[in-house]
């Protein structure tokens, strides 16, 4: 695949680099994946708060059945006991109802657990396109300025995708199903910007990987880096 990264030199176009930030789009699967999912969650959401709101006001009925039986002569009763016998009936079946969308709730995020780890799959490989490796090879404090507003980039965008993500990874009942999940799948590191680790450089593993998180190291932030 190729890599996404400008030519860097000293003196740079910052437009080029903007450019290539504004771009950046590491989760074009993943979006997919979570629109589509979303998009069945809220069905069942929207379908469960119905029930819920019917079963609350058949059960406020029944209620002021009961009261009313107290307060009424033999025939109103027998009519009113024959109206609470029906919605007994229809709570009962409101309760299935909820039993089945909570079921339905559970199993949506369980077949949903390998989409996710498919498309963030392919979305990793997107990621370390962003190969900051050239840049290393040319300055020290510039250089770690450009990979840190990249990666800051790459931090912002997982932390977006990381609340939909986790809410499967780290389900309860996901984990049943998965009890030896390591979420190894979905970690920054396998999603932030790319550098060769066998290339020598005076710069330090950490340093980098801090930059490729959007940080700059605290021995270059007083650096004058324009």
């Amino acid at each position: 695949m190729e890599t996404s990264m400008i030519d860097v030199n000293v003196e740079f176009d910052r437009k080029i680099l903007n450019k290539m930030i504004r771009e950046m789009n590491l989760y074009p699967n993943t979006k997919l994946v979570v629109a589509e999912y979303t998009d069945k969650a809220n069905q069942l959401e929207e379908r469960e708060t119905i029930l819920i709101q019917q079963q609350t006001e058949l059960q406020e009925k029944h209620v002021k059945n009961l009261q009313d039986q107290e307060h009424s002569n033999v025939a109103d009763v027998v009519y009113l006991k024959i109206q609470a016998k029906k919605m007994i009936e229809e709570m009962e079946i409101i309760q299935t109802l909820l039993e089945e969308t909570k079921q339905e709730q559970k199993d949506l995020k369980i077949s949903y657990y390998r989409v996710y780890r498919q498309a963030l799959s392919k979305d990793a490989v997107i990621a370390k396109g962003y190969d900051v490796t050239p840049i290393i090879d040319k300055v020290i404090g510039q250089t770690l300025k450009l990979i840190a507003e990249v990666g800051a980039e790459s931090q912002r965008q997982f932390s977006e995708m990381y609340p939909s993500v986790s809410e499967i990874f780290h389900d309860s009942d996901v984990r049943k199903v998965y009890p030896r999940l390591l979420d190894e799948s979905f970690e920054f590191t396998r999603h932030s910007p790319a550098f060769n680790t066998t290339n020598k450089t005076i710069l330090e593993k950490h340093e980098v990987e801090s930059a490729t998180s959007g940080r700059i190291p605290a021995k270059y932030q007083a650096k004058d880096v324009k």
